[in-house]
């Protein structure tokens, strides 16, 4: 049997036409394949919904919408969605418009109701519908505006009610103060730095050789032996009573390096120095009302004198 060309083209024609009607309507999210109802809400503005917005139950899309009509009259918005006959919704069940994502599509949820009865082909649905993406944004940066409103306007109170006229000038007069003491400090300290540096200089170098005086006691006695001519040639009381008074003044310095309002505070503030030297004042203080009191010990010349010296010293 023959087919004439006129035929082949007239079945390829049919054969794309319904290519084509099967692909216009999966375009549309229907499927021409499976049964399906379809059901009905109104509402008064449906923010952005178009036809083939899917249609969803439980967040899993089941169907899509179908048409959206306008009523000339009322202006009333009827919005038709296409749902397997498969799934069966309860007749009281609810459609609403939700946010489909961030950028603002929309879809319609449909929400099931607790009735019994099966909601059959071309029935209507109670109609909802959630706040837009703007909307949902305002109110939650609507309490935020108010806040920040609220601060401000507390902020702007309280430096209303400041005087920072007598604050400034307060303020003023105390680094005028502070500038006067700081130039009559340097006024102190010009042309004395070298002074200052031999102090410190022979602070740290006391306080290094009495931070260990109890190993270093041998090479202190065999320095006193050596001088011992030069020291019994000298008034012990006077020279103790200077010793002790060059102590005192040393330990009022010392005072004044460690306190920090003090000038020399201020230049020099080391804890672990003062607490050196002060141990090193209390030895200092020892060894000389020793010295003053059994000079024999170590002025003797002799051993013997030396002796002698020790000898008084356990009595």
């Amino acid at each position: 049997m023959k087919i004439s060309k006129e035929s082949k083209v007239g079945v390829l024609v049919a054969i794309a036409i319904a290519i084509l009607a099967i692909g216009y309507n999966f375009m549309k999210g229907e499927d021409i394949f499976t049964s399906s109802n379809e059901y009905y809400g109104k509402y008064k503005k449906i923010e952005g919904l178009f036809k083939s917005n899917p249609v969803l139950i439980n967040g899993y899309k089941v169907g899509s919408v179908s048409s959206v009509q306008m009523s000339n009259e009322t202006l009333e918005l009827t919005v038709g969605v296409i749902v397997s006959e498969d799934i069966k919704i309860p007749k009281n069940s609810i459609m609403k418009i939700v946010n489909n994502d961030m950028i603002g599509s929309k879809a319609v949820e449909i929400i099931f109701g607790d009735s019994k009865e099966v909601a059959k082909n071309g029935d209507f649905f109670t109609a909802q519908q959630d706040q837009g993406i703007a909307q949902a944004v305002s109110g939650v940066l609507t309490p935020i505006t108010q806040s920040v409103n609220s601060v401000l306007g507390n902020m702007d109170t309280a430096i209303a009610g400041v005087d920072l006229r007598g604050t400034l000038r307060d303020a003023s007069l105390a680094l005028r103060s502070f500038k006067e003491t700081a130039d009559k400090l340097n006024k102190l300290l010009d042309g004395k730095d070298a002074q200052i540096t031999n102090i410190l200089n022979d602070v740290e170098k006391t306080t290094s050789g009495f931070g260990g005086l109890t190993p270093k006691i041998d090479t202190i006695l065999l320095e006193l032996d050596k001088t011992a001519k030069d020291l019994n040639q000298i008034e012990f009381n006077q020279l103790a009573s200077q010793i002790n008074t060059l102590s005192e003044e040393l330990s009022k310095t010392t005072v004044a390096i460690n306190q920090k309002d003090g000038s020399l505070g201020m230049l020099v503030h080391d804890k672990s120095l003062y607490d050196n030297l002060d141990s090193s004042l209390s030895q200092l203080k020892s060894l000389l009302k020793d010295i003053e009191k059994y000079p024999r010990r170590y002025t003797g010349i002799t051993e013997r004198q030396r002796r002698k010296g020790n000898r008084l010293k356990e009595k």
